[in-house]
């Protein structure tokens, strides 16, 4: 608490005549936060009509929010407040599903290969619990935007270059 007064100019005593506890504040500022992502990706998805940017915009806003986090606070929102960690996990995941099962199911302009919206969700956010998650991002000495840039990239070109790209994986070529 006396950090924040610091940082923030406003004494103690203030603080807490808005709010009672510590966790109070941080359920505050998280909750802030996925409001604020909330708005801004459905701001990003509907200003374009081309779904490639409907998706890069989204993860843009992510991007953009992310940085003000340091991941070691991350890892202690995880560790001492599990209940709020569960809602900003239920958050993502809903969010996420949403956008892309959306995207992928309506796809009228054949940007995306014809791939069960189901599973690429379900793979992406287990792909995002294993990855974009405070002890993985500590762990590997990575910052929570390269994360998501690179769990993104793979998700959205793959691992195959261009020239090496089969014309169709197939169950006789895997």
């Amino acid at each position: 608490m006396d950090d924040l007064a610091t940082r923030t100019g406003i004494s103690k005593r203030t603080i807490y005549r808005y709010f009672r506890s510590k966790e109070e504040i941080i359920v505050a500022v998280m909750e802030d936060l996925m409001h604020g992502i909330e708005k801004d990706t459905r701001m990003a998805v509907e200003a374009s009509g081309h779904p490639v940017d409907k998706i890069t915009g989204a993860i843009g806003v992510v991007l953009r929010n992310i940085r003000q986090i340091q991941p070691l606070v991350l890892h202690d929102v995880q560790k001492h407040f599990p209940q709020l960690w569960e809602r900003v996990e239920q958050f993502r995941a809903e969010k996420i599903q949403q956008i892309f099962e959306e995207l992928l199911a309506g796809d009228g302009q054949d940007c995306f290969r014809k791939v069960n919206p189901k599973i690429f969700t379900a793979a992406l956010l287990a792909c995002i619990r294993a990855v974009v998650n405070p002890n993985f991002i500590m762990e590997n000495n990575l910052s929570p935007e390269e994360t998501i840039r690179s769990l993104f990239d793979i998700f959205m070109n793959g691992i195959i270059t261009e020239e090496q790209k089969p014309k169709q994986i197939t169950g006789r070529s895997l």
